[in-house]
């Protein structure tokens, strides 16, 4: 665990850098802002193109391997995108930003192997201390820019490009943090607790992939990913648009960005305490509750009231974060460790994809329709997973209880 949490820190302060200078990096290369956007959604395929690929290679290899190589690769895609902004090629920029993305996939995929070495009962706060060291992460990464800035100008390196050697340096401390104490590898150790679990019953193989995508609980747990990965981004990705149009200031944006960002990652210990405590489908019906209540409030907020609208932007991660945690510890309840790897990967993939579409989309929601009808939207898509929870929870009570293994 202490592995894992350290990696994560060290990879999420790497990966920050990208919201902070992926766009300047295409500006400087186009010479206008129309393009600004692109790096950052190459990097979020790559994330998603990325998960199965490692997810398959995790289920024949391990946890390590698997997260050792998106680690490595990512180190070789920071790496392109200084030598694209050096030379001046966007497209260098791209395939390095494309590569860099999958560094996401392994900070992704590390919660479930804190949830492979942790105990049914404890598996919820061991994803969400995972996840929160993304929020540490994020902390670190851009208060590290001055000195990004001076090794930079030591090494010849262009002042636009050299924040991408925070990106770099995290990433091979990642690498190098499981590759060395990520030992032994946590999908073996989740395998062997299984093997003790059901000596007396053999029942460890993987199933085809029709009846695991007819349990309930993957269909639940996928549903509640995806979709709230879909209205979570959709909804705030537009909102500095919308701050803008309402004339208010880039420090206020960048205030309702970082309070939403924090509502995604800071509340994670707690929400995978609450989980284990209160059970997975109560916590999958709060996320969806506060979700639903974060967007009905922006979009019903005057554009005015801009510290109504921060608030909802902040509700809005806490939200989300409720639903990812309960969704992920609910999905690896589900799958014996045989079908973990590979069903976590296209959940990863599944998820990035949404969460692209969810960008496209909302922008063309405000564009046509406007605010207040796209957080509507995600109000009714969110309500889904609700009510399927609430529905089904009668019939399924054990889904409440985590298994112990």
């Amino acid at each position: 665990m202490a592995a894992l949490f350290a990696a994560q820190v060290c990879g999420s302060t790497g990966h920050s850098i990208a919201m902070a200078v992926g766009s300047i990096m295409a500006a400087s290369i186009m010479g206008t802002n129309t393009w600004s956007g692109v790096p950052i959604a190459v990097g979020a395929l790559g994330t998603a193109f990325a998960s199965w690929p490692l997810a398959r290679l995790v289920a024949r290899s391990g946890r390590r391997p698997g997260l050792v190589l998106g680690y490595g690769l990512a180190t070789v895609g920071a790496v392109l995108g200084i030598v694209g902004v050096t030379v001046g090629s966007f497209g260098l920029l791209l395939v390095g930003m494309a590569l860099f993305g999958i560094a996401q996939t392994s900070n992704l995929l590390s919660r479930y192997a804190a949830a492979d070495v942790s105990p049914g009962a404890q598996r919820g706060r061991a994803m969400g201390l995972i996840v929160w060291g993304s929020a540490a992460g994020a902390m670190i990464g851009p208060n590290l820019m001055g000195g990004a800035l001076r090794v930079g100008g030591a090494l010849g390196v262009s002042p636009t490009a050299s924040a991408f050697l925070i990106s770099v340096t995290g990433y091979i401390l990642a690498a190098v943090l499981l590759e060395v104490f990520l030992r032994p590898d946590p999908l073996t150790i989740a395998r062997r607790l299984h093997e003790i679990a059901e000596a007396s019953r053999p029942t460890g193989r993987a199933r085809p992939l029709g009846a695991i995508l007819g349990d309930v609980r993957v269909q639940l747990a996928l549903a509640t990913l995806t979709i709230s990965q879909f209205v979570m981004i959709s909804t705030t990705s537009t909102s500095p648009v919308y701050l803008h149009d309402h004339g208010y200031p880039v420090q206020t944006i960048g205030l309702a960005v970082s309070l939403h960002l924090g509502g995604m990652f800071v509340a994670s210990p707690l929400s995978g305490w609450l989980c284990d405590r209160f059970g997975r489908l109560t916590m999958i019906g709060v996320g969806a509750l506060v979700l639903t209540g974060a967007v009905i409030l922006a979009g019903l907020a005057p554009g005015g009231e801009r510290g109504l609208i921060i608030f909802a932007l902040f509700l809005n991660g806490i939200g989300w974060n409720f639903a990812f945690v309960a969704g992920s510890a609910l999905l690896t309840d589900a799958l014996v460790p045989a079908e973990r790897a590979s069903i976590q990967g296209m959940a990863d993939l599944v998820m990035g994809l949404m969460g692209a579409l969810g960008s496209a989309a909302g922008g063309m929601i405000l564009g046509v329709w406007g605010f207040a009808v796209l957080n509507t939207v995600g109000a009714a898509l969110v309500l889904g997973p609700l009510a399927v929870t609430l529905l089904r929870r009668p019939a399924l009570p054990s889904l409440s209880t985590p298994s112990k293994y």
